[in-house]
């Protein structure tokens, strides 16, 4: 068990008492609500919420990739704290649709602060961290172009997700796997978009 055993289900809890109580829940709300508990938690969950009902609405999965890739520049050049630009940060979502995928991610969470520890923690170190943040970037440039091909955003947007889970556990075993998920990731795009 990590430190915390409720650790990633703290954060979907925290993700639905910002979106209750109103018609339509602001990007900004969303990641004050993250901000609290670090890049780990955020690198997470964001990323899964392209597995969620939002990740149907076109564009979503291009705007999170570009909310995620923000995230990792900063935690990459050291920053404590998130930022987004304003017009992001106001974009509305429903919140009948934000709070649906909150309730998709709940057993997942509780399943996942179930069988994560922390392992091999020196790997999901200082270094390891900044090499993560790196892939992470190159991985939410590929989510764009892949928009056109069906489900295909999921592959990166689960491989970011590793790495979250990992940051957040202090779990290298799970760092390891997701440098293993983003090689199989690129060579799968690559083959794609070259015809092989």
């Amino acid at each position: 068990m990590a430190d915390d055993s409720t650790a990633l289900t703290d954060v979907v809890d925290e993700l639905k008492d910002a979106s209750e109580g109103k018609e339509t829940v602001e990007v900004g709300q969303l990641i004050d609500a993250l901000d609290q508990r670090g890049y780990g938690p955020a690198l997470a969950v964001l990323p899964l919420m392209e597995l969620t009902p939002l990740g149907g609405i076109p564009g979503f999965p291009t705007a999170l990739a570009l909310l995620v890739g923000l995230l990792a520049l900063r935690m990459l050049l050291g920053y404590e704290h998130f930022w987004a630009p304003n017009w992001l940060r106001k974009r509305t979502l429903d919140t009948d649709k934000v709070l649906k995928s909150v309730e998709w991610l709940r057993p997942v969470s509780r399943w996942i602060d179930d069988k994560l520890q922390a392992r091999l923690s020196r790997i999901a170190g200082a270094t390891g961290q900044k090499v993560a943040c790196v892939v992470i970037l190159c991985l939410c440039f590929s989510v764009p172009p892949l928009e056109v091909v069906p489900f295909a955003t999921s592959a990166p947007m689960i491989v970011i997700s590793i790495f979250g889970l990992a940051l957040l556990y202090r779990d290298g075993l799970l760092m390891l796997l997701g440098f293993i998920g983003a090689g199989i990731a690129a060579f799968a795009g690559a083959s794609y978009f070259l015809g092989g």
